[in-house]
């Protein structure tokens, strides 16, 4: 076999078993969060002002962390509740990546390295908060689109039906938070051919403790495929660069970072790697400046392709213009920035 495909296996492999355990951590977390965290015990929490909400959502990421896979459901169902835009669209871009199970697996990926680490949550916080300013005039109904409810009331096991009942009794505050991204797709063409909203079915609690595990066995592994489904072909991506790509075309992006910021960019909207994951896929791209790889992990878990069809399923163009077109100005202002001052260098 050509030495070239066999290092690429290899390399792949490595990534992806490396990667694996914060996928495995992570996902159980969301499930648990799913699972046991009431609903209303974050939406009662949500601050009015400005400053306090931006902050809220900034810091609610820190402790209820949400891989983007799952985030958009989330945001519009808080949207629905209450919470203020700037709070739901900060917590939305910074928690995928400022909750401790991300910070520690980009920690690793980058083998110790909390200038690297601590950078990718201040560039990720900052452009939440400005994201956060620039909808502080919009309402929800100028947010949210009204044909994308359904969306926001699935459980999240993997089916697209209500069954909720299924799972949780009358009387519990917990509902299922983090629906899949195949469950957004179908729920939103199954709302849009009947003509109109879903009824939201009646928030229900699991009727048993075995009852509850059961329900955190079954999200946290579709946590886990999906998680899985995207951080392959960045992988394979990954490896696929190192192995058939000459040095000598390095060369150039080493020493322009100009260049290389906006093709690791590109490259995250690209490879739509899971934030719990892509840090890995980062350090992979040794021939890339530190700058660009910090874009690659920052941009990543704000804007991919699959971000960019759940926003335009649960969101107004208005707010979909702006959670598209400022992260990458403001994360490309921030990488170029920090290159020229020699920072990551």
């Amino acid at each position: 076999m050509d030495a070239r495909l066999i290092h690429l296996a290899q390399t792949a492999l490595a990534v992806f078993l490396e990667a694996l355990p914060f996928l495995v951590l992570g996902s159980l977390v969301s499930a648990c969060m799913e699972v046991f965290v009431p609903r209303a015990w974050v939406e009662r929490r949500a601050p009015k002002s400005l400053p306090g909400a931006l902050a809220f959502g900034v810091a609610l990421g820190t402790v209820l962390p949400t891989c983007e896979c799952g985030v958009v459901p989330v945001v519009r169902r808080m949207l629905s509740k209450g919470v203020p835009v700037p709070a739901a669209v900060a917590y939305m871009l910074a928690a995928p990546v400022v909750n401790p199970v991300v910070m520690v697996s980009t920690w690793v990926a980058f083998r110790g390295d909390m200038t690297m680490t601590a950078l990718r949550a201040a560039v990720v916080a900052a452009t939440a908060v400005a994201v956060g300013i620039s909808v502080r005039r919009m309402a929800v109904g100028e947010a949210v689109r009204p044909d994308a409810g359904s969306a926001a009331h699935l459980c999240g096991c993997g089916c697209v039906h209500d069954h909720a009942a299924e799972h949780y009794a009358p009387t519990s505050p917990a509902a299922p938070l983090l629906p899949r991204f195949g469950e957004v797709l179908a729920a939103g063409m199954a709302s849009v051919s009947a003509g109109g909203e879903q009824a939201a079915p009646v928030p229900a609690a699991p009727a048993s403790r075995a009852a509850q595990w059961h329900g955190v066995a079954r999200h946290m592994t579709a946590d886990l495929l999906d998680a899985c489904a995207w951080l392959l072909p960045g992988a394979l991506a990954a490896a696929t660069f190192r192995a058939f790509t000459p040095p000598e075309a390095l060369f150039l992006f080493m020493d322009t970072p100009a260049l290389a910021i906006p093709a690791m960019m590109g490259l995250a909207v690209l490879l739509s790697v899971c934030s719990e994951a892509d840090a890995f896929v980062a350090a992979s791209f040794v021939g890339f400046p530190a700058s660009a790889r910090l874009a690659f992990v920052a941009l990543g878990p704000m804007l991919d392709l699959k971000l960019m069809a759940m926003y335009g399923a649960a969101f107004r163009r208005g707010l979909v213009l702006r959670l598209v077109v400022l992260p990458t100005l403001c994360v490309w202002a921030a990488c170029m920035l920090l290159a020229g001052l020699g920072v990551l260098e």
